[in-house]
């Protein structure tokens, strides 16, 4: 069991050097997203991948930008 002081140290930690991010899928229209993510090892890896290799290609963010 954590400390309260280690409590506040992650915590402190966390505010100052990480960032969260939350996105809802749904369970009709995301279906394929759904499954893909419960195939891979790790959700977070996957997601950074892809993403690095966007960042990689070289592709402006306007051309993936989808209106929903």
């Amino acid at each position: 069991m954590a400390t309260k002081a280690q409590i506040r140290a992650v915590a402190k930690y966390d505010a100052a050097n990480t960032r969260n991010y939350h996105f809802k899928l749904n369970l009709k229209t995301d279906q394929d997203i759904i499954e893909r993510l419960g195939q891979v090892s790790s959700m977070q890896g996957y997601i950074k991948d892809l993403i690095r290799d966007d960042i990689r290609s070289g592709r402006n963010c306007s051309q993936n930008a989808h209106e929903d």
